[in-house]
């Protein structure tokens, strides 16, 4: 890592316990079929983690939509069969119509309303196909009324279990009508005046029999379900878990290295070394502490280097500051003997013309003394010319 940090600050709001996106998985090729009748007739797929009841709505509405599939094509072949037929004829193509319709209600999520729509067109199909039998009802049209177990696998497999039996008292309460108030044969009427208890309870026990096992069926298959989930459920709780305190033993191990660092990093700082700086990446729970913490050793680093600069500076300026004050005394001083030595020449052109002036100088420069010999080489002739003549004769014989 470079002394001096540069990384950007970064946001941290990604959630440590969220999974990756799973990727789509590939199909088998005989899935393919199944799954593209899903696409078009279920509702769409929960995801991985929803909860339960959403979970189990899909089922029903796959479920639902495969039901429909049967029912439809077990509804096409008998509509050519019944064209001799009008009124069977109608009522198949409006089962038909209503098969569809459930259809589109189920791909819209409303899987409730598309199995009652369903049971209905079982009911519908088969009742007619039992009351519109041409001459009656006869004994070899009686296995028709077992075939009204279907309505009741549908309804307990797509409502809650206990529909079931609704369903099978609308059967029973639909088989007591048909085989008292329908047209029959003259057989299914004598059977039903010498053995009608045994004629009508057979259907009858097997819708209750049919509707017994399936409600046990179904609730214990919920309860499993129900079961599976809060396993899952669980399993998944104790995955975070695990996952969450491996994640804190992570940031304790950063925290811990990381306030080792910077303990570093201050020890270095305090003892004047401005260039250290806290080698903590971004990975790190503290980096943002450490990211500041480098940028303020990079700007007092930098106020260093300026009063560094500064103080050499102040040394140089302090040694401009006397050599200027050296050349204004020197430039003083020159200008005081220049005036000095004109004044000078002044007097010694008067002495030229004849005139004895009296030099006398104080300007504190080499010229005074210049001027005092002058003074004493020009004030001597005029002594001794004012001597009387026994001190010159003296002197001459000295």
């Amino acid at each position: 890592m470079s002394t001096r940090s540069s990384a950007p600050v970064a946001s941290r709001d990604d959630n440590p316990f969220q999974s990756e996106p799973k990727r789509p998985r590939r199909l088998p090729w005989w899935q393919l079929p199944l799954h593209c009748w899903y696409y078009l007739t279920a509702p769409p797929e929960a995801p991985a983690n929803a909860r339960l009841e959403q979970r189990e709505a899909t089922r029903r509405g796959r479920l639902a939509s495969v039901v429909l599939f049967f029912v439809i094509l077990l509804v096409l072949p008998a509509i050519p069969s019944a064209v001799g037929n009008p009124i069977l004829t109608v009522i198949l193509t409006l089962v038909l119509l209503i098969d569809f319709v459930a259809l589109a209600i189920n791909r819209s999520g409303r899987t409730n309303l598309a199995g009652i729509l369903v049971v209905i067109s079982i009911e519908i199909g088969l009742a007619s196909s039992i009351l519109t039998v041409p001459g009656g009802l006869g004994p070899s049209n009686l296995p028709m009324l077992d075939l009204m177990v279907q309505a009741e696998c549908v309804a307990v497999s797509l409502f809650i279990p206990g529909s079931v039996f609704f369903v099978a008292i609308i059967n029973s309460l639909f088989f007591i009508a048909v085989l008292n108030l329908a047209p029959v044969t003259p057989e299914l009427a004598h059977l039903l005046k010498t053995d009608a208890s045994r004629i009508i309870s057979s259907p009858i026990i097997l819708q209750v029999i049919v509707a017994t096992v399936t409600y046990l069926w179904v609730s214990s298959a919920n309860k499993a379900i129900q079961r599976a989930d809060r396993a899952e459920e669980i399993a998944a709780l104790e995955q975070r878990e695990i996952e969450r305190q491996q994640h804190e033993i992570e940031q304790k191990q950063q925290l811990d290295l990381g306030i080792l660092q910077i303990l570093q990093t201050h020890v270095q700082v305090a003892n004047g070394n401005f260039s250290a700086r806290a080698p903590l990446s971004k990975e790190n729970v503290l980096w943002q502490i450490a990211y500041s913490l480098n940028n303020l050793l990079a700007r007092l680093q930098g106020y260093n280097q300026m009063q560094g600069h500064l103080q050499r500076l102040q040394v140089e300026n302090q040694h401009l500051y006397n050599a200027l004050q050296t050349a204004s005394s020197s430039q003083i001083e020159l200008q005081r003997t220049r005036e000095a030595a004109t004044y000078l020449v002044e007097l010694l052109k008067q002495a030229r013309k004849g005139n004895t002036p009296t030099i006398s100088l104080r300007s504190g420069t080499i010229i005074d003394a210049v001027a005092s010999q002058l003074n004493d080489s020009i004030s001597s002739p005029i002594i001794s010319e004012k001597k009387p003549s026994w001190q010159k004769s003296r002197l001459a014989e000295n």
